[in-house]
């Protein structure tokens, strides 16, 4: 069976999002999986074929504000020809693929999130301006705060699972096809 190599470096997946052009700068990705496992990878959109080649060209389509009628003379978009020229990209793909975040650009506000990117934890916190707040200015209310983070915090220690929240769910069973399960849930970024 052949094996594929698994890319996690950020130059192969600037040049899947089509961010920079390749070739991809060199890397040090050393992982190997079977190809099957790589094609369903590739299936459920974890990740991309790296490529290896990208051709830009322009090709003739049907203009999309009259389409080709011919009691249509004066298209403001096609100036009357019916058809209007698009920039297409034809890409070589590798054979190797390079994981990738499903939904990495924001096609209205043109962000972009690598999908190795480090991820900050948003949890609600005691900082120490809230302490000194609390408890050497006097505030009634910080300490109201702080006291109820206490009781939240010894609740979630002390009642764990689905009888006390209801947001757990006991565990799926194995599935392959929907990424479920202890075997195939691994966490990933979908």
């Amino acid at each position: 069976m052949k094996r594929v190599k698994v890319h996690h470096c950020i130059s192969q997946e600037m040049v899947a999002q089509q961010i920079e052009e390749p070739p991809a700068r060199k890397c040090r990705c050393r992982e190997m999986i079977e190809y099957k496992e790589a094609d369903q990878k590739v299936k459920k959109g974890e990740a991309r074929w790296t490529v290896v080649g990208r051709e830009r060209g322009e090709h003739k389509v049907v203009c999309p504000m009259c389409g080709n009628k011919p009691e249509i003379r004066n298209c403001a978009n096609c100036s009357g020809t019916g058809t209007v020229v698009e920039p297409v990209i034809w890409e070589t793909f590798g054979a190797d693929i390079v994981l990738v975040s499903q939904a990495a650009a924001d096609p209205k506000e043109k962000k972009y999130r690598p999908a190795l990117a480090m991820k900050t934890p948003r949890v609600a916190t005691i900082e120490s301006e809230h302490i000194e707040l609390a408890y050497v200015d006097g505030n009634k209310e910080a300490q109201e705060r702080i006291e109820e983070y206490g009781r939240l915090i010894l609740d979630a220690r002390a009642f764990v699972g689905p009888n006390r929240l209801p947001a757990i769910k006991s565990e799926p069973k194995d599935n392959a096809s929907r990424s479920e399960g202890r075997t195939f849930d691994y966490g990933r970024a979908i």
